[in-house]
């Protein structure tokens, strides 16, 4: 029978020693709890994190931890209401300013577990004290214990948040441009969304141009010319073409100048009108070539009008000889 007892303390230090070496290696803080939230065992990465000492830890209620800091509404109210309840939460965050590492959010994973209270006492008088507490506690009688995981997500919360403003930018910016712009499946081709401006221009709905292949608008040829353009994108990462007659809904070509820029999924294509450049262009050669005429001309007619003055000249001397 002792020796019975004697392997069943075995095995349960074994397990603690076990226990206590995977809680030691998480990253996470973490925090073993009673059932009136006194604090029995943290790890390393919880003394770390918070620039505590296990002397000031050990044995306190969580609420009393760091002048109060931990007093936090919600979290007590997750230990105190929902873990009775629950048994398990997960991902429960929580918003709290703490005196040395300012405001933090902090994402909670906690669970409640029933374990016999020898166990309990083991798990608060450390490993080596097996003995001394299975003596002390009656094998029949159990313990609720919590355990808490902590995790500092504050760095990620912010960077969601610029993740998100910086859609929000790229949103407006894509639906107000002047240009044109369409979102391109980046193997298929197919137009997966587009802008007022190019909807305006082709004379497209949105839905109209769902169903639409880049090439079916005339920026590339067809099929094959978009998957060398896409090889040809990946390596410069930007396509520049300066004339491209894009067609319309009506079958007319428009002057286009077109940007494809490659993006992680898609490619994007910037569509710009230059039909009244190109017209502005075109009129400006009609000037300067009507000026370089009338320069031809006025340079002409002053050399004869030179060469007539130089005749006159001379006929004026020879009539002075003459005479």
């Amino acid at each position: 029978m002792k020796d019975e007892k004697q392997q069943n303390e075995s095995k349960i230090e074994i397990a603690l020693e076990y226990g206590n070496s995977i809680i030691a290696t998480l990253r996470e803080p973490f925090l073993v709890l009673d059932k009136n939230l006194r604090v029995i065992s943290a790890n390393q990465a919880f003394y770390a994190v918070f620039g505590v000492a296990e002397k000031d830890i050990i044995g306190r209620l969580l609420p009393d931890l760091g002048d109060s800091q931990w007093n936090i509404p919600k979290l007590l109210a997750l230990l105190k209401e929902i873990i009775p309840g629950k048994k398990v939460v997960k991902d429960y965050e929580v918003k709290h300013k703490f005196e040395q590492l300012g405001e933090r959010v902090m994402c909670l994973n906690a669970c409640q577990l029933r374990v016999p209270k020898q166990v309990a006492t083991i798990i608060a008088a450390g490993a080596a004290a097996v003995v001394a507490a299975a003596a002390a506690a009656a094998e029949e009688e159990e313990e609720e214990l919590i355990l808490l995981a902590i995790e500092d997500i504050t760095e990620r919360k912010r960077l969601q948040v610029e993740l998100k403003e910086s859609e929000e930018r790229y949103r407006r910016a894509f639906e107000t441009s002047r240009d044109g712009l369409l979102l391109v499946h980046k193997t298929e081709g197919d137009i997966l969304n587009s802008n007022v401006s190019v909807q305006e221009s082709l004379g497209y709905s949105q839905e109209e141009l769902l169903k639409k292949k880049l090439w079916e608008i005339g920026v590339v040829e067809d099929d094959k010319d978009f998957q060398e353009t896409l090889s040809r994108l990946e390596r410069d990462g930007v396509i520049h073409y300066e004339d491209v007659p894009v067609k319309t809904k009506k079958g007319l070509s428009i002057n286009s100048e077109v940007f494809l820029v490659d993006k992680a999924k898609v490619v994007q294509c910037n569509i710009r009108d230059i039909t009244e450049r190109k017209k502005g262009e075109g009129e400006l050669k009609k000037k300067i070539h009507d000026l370089e005429v009338f320069h031809k001309v006025a340079v002409g007619r002053e050399l004869k009008m030179e060469e007539l003055k130089k005749k006159m000249k001379e006929l004026e001397k020879r009539l002075g000889e003459k005479a």
